[in-house]
């Protein structure tokens, strides 16, 4: 096969010229209005991602008169009610939900050790103790009874890679336990469950993040709160600007009822993540089929580890693992991508039971993670995106049938 130039991880160039002249009118339609902090444009993407995330279209009705229950409903109302709050980026989201909860002083929050080491950060900087415990071998997270402490207040269920994690058991395992649950859909944006509940929808309180190389992404930084229960919205939204009272949608300014902080997505990125989200559910369903073509090729090499073909994922990132015969070869692996023009990157390089400024902090508890410290030394993200077709996948298998000749 004949080496292509250059497979990229992720083109935003791309992306930005199918949507280029949309983008462009809304960020002037932002700047005519001048209305670029807490402007409409910020409440009319709140509300689009709010109706997104709450929506059970496609979750199946338990019964013929539910169902009609629930159009009654819809149609008495022109709009559901608002359950997002936009917020400056993904880390302030968690910070601010873990405020909203108004846990404890010094509560014990429950972390995967694969996750990102934002969320063991924005749980110490919310005042709270992080507990990091091993995630499962194949990298999804599963809460244990073992893992239980005392002190222990809240859950974080981070759907990593796109992959929705088993919901139903996290929230079994957040009543049992008394736990609030938070979600962490940083990565997983339009991932739903087995019943049709999407990511963010379920737990107590969720954040997102709207970072460029998001699944939904803006054009800088941004972030959303998300909740089911309105009075939490509620809270998060007054945190998120000061600590300033909202009532009726009008800011009270300078009442300020509690110690709160300055974080709010500017309009023009509210306007750019609501003329992109229409399109998600059908950039999501490519990287569907990329993803299923990767296992497809793939699967013939026994020195790796793919992803479950059937996992409930929006497949934000392709992770592969070294094994067998490439175990401990993955940065060679890497290398050698990168010299046949494939872009490939490594999330993430070090667990976070690894990393010694969270070793070495009083507020933070490591529990053994095995499993998370293998995968860390072992994984690999393929590219994958609205960029990417077939040919390119092709190219890629061929090049790592080269490389199985070199183990």
């Amino acid at each position: 096969m004949q080496k292509m130039e250059q497979v990229v991880f992720l083109d935003l160039k791309a992306q930005f010229s199918d949507i280029e002249k949309e983008v462009l009118s809304g960020v002037q339609e932002v700047c005519q209005s001048a209305e670029f902090v807490l402007g409409s444009a910020v409440s009319e993407f709140e509300q689009s991602f709010s109706d997104y995330i709450f929506s059970y279209e496609s979750a199946p009705k338990p019964s013929l008169e539910q169902a009609l229950e629930q159009r009654i409903q819809d149609l008495s109302h022109s709009t559901h009610p608002n359950r997002c709050v936009g917020v400056g980026n993904g880390t302030d989201a968690l910070e601010i939900a873990i405020a909203a909860l108004d846990l404890p002083p010094k509560s014990e929050i429950l972390i995967p050790a694969n996750a990102y080491f934002a969320c063991v950060e924005a749980v110490l900087n919310a005042g709270m103790r992080a507990v990091i415990v091993d995630c499962e071998e194949d990298g999804s997270f599963m809460p244990k009874d073992s893992m239980i402490t005392p002190n222990m207040r809240a859950i974080l269920c981070v759907h990593l890679y796109g992959v929705m994690q088993d919901i139903s058991a996290f929230e079994a395992f957040a009543t049992k336990h008394r736990l609030k649950l938070i979600e962490d859909c940083a990565q997983a944006h339009g991932a739903s469950d087995e019943k049709g509940r999407k990511a963010g929808s379920i737990g107590d309180i969720a954040c997102f993040s709207f970072y460029p190389g998001k699944n939904l992404g803006c054009y800088g930084d941004g972030g959303a709160v998300v909740s089911k229960d309105i009075s939490l919205v509620q809270k998060a939204r007054e945190i998120a600007n000061h600590g300033q009272k909202f009532h009726n949608g009008i800011w009270d300014k300078n009442n300020h009822y509690t110690l709160g902080r300055n974080s709010r997505l500017d309009s023009i990125q509210a306007k750019i993540l609501h003329i992109k989200l229409p399109k998600l559910s059908q950039h999501n369903a490519h990287r569907m089929r990329c993803a299923r073509e990767y296992c497809t090729q793939l699967e013939r090499f026994a020195y790796l580890k793919l992803p479950s073909v059937f996992a409930q994922s929006v497949w934000h990132l392709f992770v592969i693992e070294c094994c067998g015969l490439a175990e401990s070869k993955r940065d060679r692996l890497l290398a050698f991508l990168r010299q046949n023009g494939i872009e490939c990157g490594v999330h993430y390089p070090h667990a976070l039971s690894d990393i010694a400024t969270l070793q070495a902090h009083s507020d933070v508890t490591i529990h053994s993670s095995p499993n998370a410290s293998r995968r860390s030394h072992n994984i690999l993200s393929l590219p994958i995106g609205e960029h990417l077709d077939f040919s390119h996948i092709a190219y890629i298998a061929q090049v790592l049938a080269d490389f199985e000749q070199t183990l």
